[in-house]
């Protein structure tokens, strides 16, 4: 493929109502959700906050803010499974806690060989004849391409909201010819739980099932929206 890979991150997300003051570099640690060192070196960075409406923790791997409403848990580094084993960790910690979505997203940054094929993607993705026609001779670009994919046909009503979102952006991250492509996996909670299990409970369960899907899934739709593009849409794979 004539796109490489440079970066690749993850996050994963949970909507619901949060405590971020009981989230702090010891009580993780003391839960043995990191180790005795992540736990130093969290409390001696600058970028370390506790407080009643937001906990911010950075280690070498990882980041933490946990607001009021949402907690978000960002890869640094290499993206393993470790992540999703301290999201549904933390979950298991606060079972009681109402939980209504999660979220799981995956951006990859790709670099491009030359900047005809950096081009194509918004030319393929994003058509630029009805803008050329309405600005002519102007310079017609994608800065921000989002697709929702929903499990239902176009002219059904979804029984939940579930979701796939896929967005396209020049990458932030790569100077000269660089795309990022970002895959959110939202899951609704609600339609997900049962009776046996707390909302807390299932969203850990969900993101220890879900995380590697994701992930695979992810690779799979920035590799086949990029070889599609490369070959003006005609490589675009059914799905099976």
């Amino acid at each position: 493929m004539a796109a490489t890979l440079e970066i690749f991150e993850s996050m994963i997300v949970a909507l619901g109502a949060f405590n971020p003051a009981i989230f702090t570099p010891g009580w993780l640690a003391q839960n043995n959700l990191i180790g005795k060192i992540d736990a130093e070196s969290a409390n001696e960075r600058e970028s370390l906050v506790i407080m009643r409406q937001v906990s911010v923790i950075e280690t070498d791997w990882f980041i933490l803010q946990v607001l009021e409403d949402k907690l978000t848990l960002a890869s640094k580094g290499a993206v393993t499974p470790m992540i999703k084993d301290l999201a549904a960790g933390i979950l298991s910690l606060i079972p009681q806690t109402p939980i209504s979505a999660v979220g799981l997203n995956f951006t990859g940054h790709y670099k491009f060989e030359n900047t005809n094929e950096y081009h194509k993607i918004g030319d393929v993705l994003a058509p630029k004849r009805p803008w050329e026609a309405m600005f002519p001779e102007r310079a017609i670009g994608l800065i921000n391409l989002t697709i929702k994919v929903q499990p239902c046909k176009r002219d059904e009503i979804p029984k939940s909201d579930d979701e796939m979102n896929i967005i396209v952006q020049p990458s932030t991250k790569i100077r000269g010819g660089g795309v990022s492509f970002t895959f959110n996996n939202h899951k609704d909670i609600k339609v997900q739980k049962n009776e046996f299990v707390t909302y807390a409970e299932c969203a850990g369960s969900l993101i220890d099932e879900e995380w590697e899907y994701s992930r695979k899934r992810a690779i799979e739709v920035f590799e086949g929206l990029i070889n599609a593009a490369l070959t003006d849409g005609s490589g675009l794979p059914n799905e099976s």
